[in-house]
C-alpha cells in the first residue's frame, strides 16, 4: 500500500497546507517538503508530462515524507487508474459540475463493488505485489482520496447534492474558474466569488466533508483557513519561483 495518506493527514491535523506543482521537477517537490508543506498537488491538468513522470514525482514525495495528490486532466478512466496505480495518495478531479460527474469519478477511482477500477496487485501502489493482495483493494477504496474540484456555476448549483453522496468526503474550490463562471473574469476576490465559496465551505463542514481552497499567497491562504477551510493549497512552484526571481532582479537593479 502507498506510504502516504491524505485522508489521515486531514484527520490528524488542523490547517493543512500544500503546494501546486506545475513543473515536472522532483527536486522542487522535495524542497516543498523540507520547507514545511504537508502535501503537493501534482498538476497534470495544467502541467505537461506523462505517467512515467508521475512515478518519479511520487518517489520524491515518499522520500521527503510529503503526501502526493495527482490532479488529472479530466474525468477519464485510464488517467485516473494510472494515477492511483502509481502510488498517489489520491486524485483531484477537475470540473465536477454534477452528481453524474461525481459518480463517474468515484466509479473510475474505486474497485468493485464500489466502482469499476481495473484491479491489478502488481502496481507500484501495492509495492509491485509485495503488499498484501487480500488487503490492497479494500485499503485503496477506503484510504485513497478522490477530491472533487468545484469550479463553476453548475458545480455551485449542484453542490448540496454532490456532498450528500456517501463516498464524497473531500472537495476543493477553484476561484479562478468560479470567478469566470459567475461573470467576474480575473476578479478572483470579487465579493460574489468569496461568498459562494465561503457558503460551500460551511455546507461541506456541516456534512463532515473536508473542504480545501487555493490561496494566492501565504496571507490569502491563511485567510481561507480562518474562513473554515480544512486545507489550503498555495499557488504553484513556478509562481513562487518567479516571485523570488523577480524580487531578486529588482533588488540587483535598484
Amino acid at each position: 500500500m502507498m506510504q502516504q495518506n491524505f485522508k489521515a493527514l486531514l484527520r490528524e491535523n488542523e490547517r493543512v497546507a500544500g503546494l501546486f506543482l506545475n513543473a515536472a521537477c522532483p527536486e522542487l517537490l522535495e524542497i516543498a517538503a523540507y520547507a514545511g508543506f504537508q502535501f503537493v498537488i501534482i498538476d497534470n491538468e495544467h502541467g505537461s508530462w506523462d505517467g512515467a513522470t508521475h512515478a518519479h514525482m511520487i518517489r520524491a514525495a515518499d522520500a521527503a515524507g510529503i503526501v502526493p495528490i495527482i490532479r488529472v486532466s479530466r474525468i477519464d478512466e485510464t488517467e485516473i487508474k494510472k494515477a492511483l496505480d502509481s502510488g498517489a495518495a489520491g486524485v483531484m478531479i477537475p470540473g465536477v459540475s454534477s452528481v453524474e460527474d461525481a459518480k463517474l469519478a468515484l466509479q473510475y477511482s474505486k474497485f468493485a463493488p464500489m466502482g469499476s477500477r481495473g484491479a491489478c496487485p502488481y502496481v507500484r501502489a501495492n509495492q509491485f505485489s509485495a503488499g498484501d493482495r487480500t488487503q490492497y483493494f479494500d485499503a485503496c477504496n477506503r484510504e485513497q482520496a478522490v477530491v472533487m474540484l468545484i469550479e463553476g456555476k453548475e458545480g455551485l448549483q449542484a453542490f448540496d447534492d454532490i456532498i450528500a453522496m456517501d463516498e464524497v468526503d473531500c472537495v476543493f474550490f477553484g476561484p479562478c474558474d468560479m470567478a469566470v463562471s459567475l461573470g467576474h473574469p480575473g476578479e478572483d476576490e470579487h465579493p460574489e466569488v468569496i461568498k459562494a465559496i465561503t457558503d460551500m465551505i460551511a455546507r461541506a463542514k456541516s456534512k463532515g466533508v473536508y473542504s480545501g481552497m487555493m490561496g494566492f499567497d501565504g496571507k490569502n491562504s491563511r485567510s481561507w483557513l480562518d474562513k473554515g477551510a480544512d486545507y489550503v493549497c498555495a499557488l504553484s512552484d513556478v509562481g513562487l519561483f518567479y516571485e523570488v526571481c523577480k524580487k531578486t532582479v529588482d533588488e540587483i537593479k535598484e
